[in-house]
């Protein structure tokens, strides 16, 4: 493998010139420049970018952990945050942790020594944000906020959009509505509740409790859970799932039990579902803003980046989610 010593030997220049144009090319000549150049070409040669990276002291990465890169959401957000990162010059680095609070320190302090720039971060728990406030590595947290820290965040509004989708299927005549959340834990499903109840609520409707379920953002548990639903002797006339994932796996026991939508049940989903657009009936779907979410956060993260060495100035960015109407409810 060829170094800069070789480089400086075939350019017939001195070590200290190809190391000024690898750091600083503006004050290298164009004739001394272009001589280096063809020297790495026929030599093949690969700067170090970890070795780059100390001199300048950036990397030009970014670090971004999901919890689920399985998820419709996570994955097109992460796909609109690589493409505006790559158009201003950064790579990215991801790492999926499934929920997994020990998996999510490990990815923080893996990236960290990977030394890059600044970190995304959609986290799972407490004490990840808490070690990163601790750090001086700039971080912006999306979707999930947590209040008990002074942070630079970009998320939706999901009290009110969970409250639009709960009106809207109270405004059709339903009032046993199902819920099927997680547990309670995670800052959008605390949002998405709250908006619900708040939407029964203030339209004199009483929550039962045996239609609130906890699936876990479950796919198998939102299948069981709708199945049991079923069973019940006053059966809900609507499902609000909190999440796409929730939404495939209640489908699925609807099909099982050969029932229809919306003429046997009125679905409402927390997100759009994978095969939006060819699905029939199209699923009624509050609607994140998942393009201004991403070119958001990854703006905000590129500008802490860049002002590193001056006063932090929190990024609190809240976004309007949509209702988006479909054929999945009906009028009872």
């Amino acid at each position: 493998m060829a170094t800069i010593f070789d480089i400086a030997k075939k350019a017939n220049v001195s070590v200290i010139t190809v190391s000024r144009l690898l750091n600083n090319p503006k004050i290298v000549s164009k004739g001394t420049s272009e001589k280096i150049f063809r020297a790495m070409e026929d030599l093949n040669y690969q700067p170090s970018q970890i070795a780059r990276s100390l001199v300048k002291k950036q990397t030009n990465t970014i670090g971004v952990i999901m919890p689920d890169v399985k998820n419709t959401f996570f994955n097109n957000l992460f796909r609109i945050i690589e493409d505006y990162a790559s158009k201003h010059g950064f790579s990215l680095l991801l790492c999926n942790t499934d929920e997994d609070p020990a998996k999510e320190m490990k990815y923080i302090k893996l990236l960290q020594s990977q030394r890059v720039d600044g970190l995304i971060i959609i986290p799972c728990v407490v004490k990840s944000v808490d070690y990163l406030l601790k750090g001086n590595m700039p971080f912006v947290l999306v979707d999930r906020i947590l209040r008990e820290q002074k942070t630079s965040y970009v998320s939706a509004d999901h009290y009110a959009g969970a409250y639009n989708a709960t009106e809207y299927l109270i405004k059709l005549g339903h009032k046993r509505i199902a819920v099927l959340k997680g547990s309670g834990v995670l800052f959008p499903d605390v949002m998405r509740y709250n908006g619900f109840a708040d939407a029964m609520k203030d339209n004199g409707i009483r929550i039962e409790e045996k239609y609130v379920q906890d699936c876990k953002f479950n796919e198998m548990k939102a299948y069981i859970s709708t199945i049991n639903l079923f069973k019940l002797k006053q059966r809900p006339t609507a499902i609000f799932t909190f999440n796409s994932k929730m939404m495939n796996g209640s489908i699925r026991a609807i099909q099982r039990l050969s029932l229809h939508i919306p003429e046997d049940i009125s679905l409402v989903c927390f997100d759009q579902i994978a095969g939006y657009e060819i699905f029939k009936p199209k699923i009624t779907c509050v609607i994140q803003p998942i393009k201004s979410l991403a070119v958001d956060s990854i703006s905000a993260l590129i500008n802490l980046i860049k002002r590193r060495h001056l006063p932090v100035e929190h990024v609190e960015i809240k976004l309007k989610p949509k209702l988006i109407i479909g054929d999945s409810c009906k009028a009872i």
